[in-house]
């Protein structure tokens, strides 16, 4: 497709941009040069590739649920300040009725 000063006078019409001279000219080779790389990316094959979702990993994401040895409870006990063997002892806290 070639971007003719018509394409873009009207393009400049629905964008509401006034340009003039040197500029409307750097314009018009850009647009023609974003179509034709569009157009060489169009000429791959590219049947059988799934799009992607996102570039990179996305937020969110999440891991394989793979099981994993966890810390045996000695070595958890070993760093608290107060414990009985079976819980870590803290003091009480919450609200107090006033």
């Amino acid at each position: 497709m070639r971007i003719t000063p018509s394409i873009l006078e009207r393009l400049c019409e629905l964008a509401r941009l006034e340009l003039e001279g040197e500029e409307k000219e750097q314009i018009l080779q850009d647009l023609q040069r974003i179509v034709d790389f569009v157009e060489k990316i169009n000429e791959l094959p590219l049947g059988n590739v799934e799009p992607l979702r996102f570039v990179g990993r996305p937020a969110g994401y999440l891991r394989e649920d793979v099981p994993e040895e966890s810390a045996t409870s000695s070595l958890l006990f070993q760093n608290a300040p107060k414990s009985d063997g079976l819980y870590i002892r803290v003091p009480k806290f919450g609200v107090k009725n006033e």
